[in-house]
């Protein structure tokens, strides 16, 4: 499987997955999947001194991962859409997560189910 029909594919799913949150939404990220959920979704980015409503990380590293789950709005919507870092690690939730009412929603490539 190409590339592509692997960022076609988790394109589709996050697409979906970020239109389930509040707008506005912030996309985190460089590649080449940030940059086409940047043009399908039209990100502007919240007004100055707003928090999105929906985060979508592409990138999987843990440190951006937390500073996205800070700095989405109270009952915000993060997407994980990149790949996961090869690390064995943990993130304390309950603070950013459970207490402030978030959804975390992964997407997983279809080339990586199975």
């Amino acid at each position: 499987m190409s590339r592509a029909d692997d960022v076609g594919r988790s394109l589709d799913a996050t697409l979906a997955a970020a239109r389930q949150g509040a707008g506005p939404v912030e996309v985190d990220g460089f590649g080449p999947l940030a940059t086409e959920l940047r043009e399908r979704l039209e990100v502007a980015g919240p007004p100055a001194g707003e928090r999105p409503g929906t985060v979508v990380e592409t990138t999987g590293d843990l440190a951006r991962i937390e500073s996205a789950i800070q700095r989405v709005d109270d009952l915000g919507t993060v997407v994980l859409a990149g790949h996961p870092a090869d690390v064995d690690t943990t993130i304390d939730l309950y603070a950013d997560v459970h207490v402030r009412g978030l959804t975390l929603i992964t997407v997983v490539p279809d080339s990586d189910a199975g």
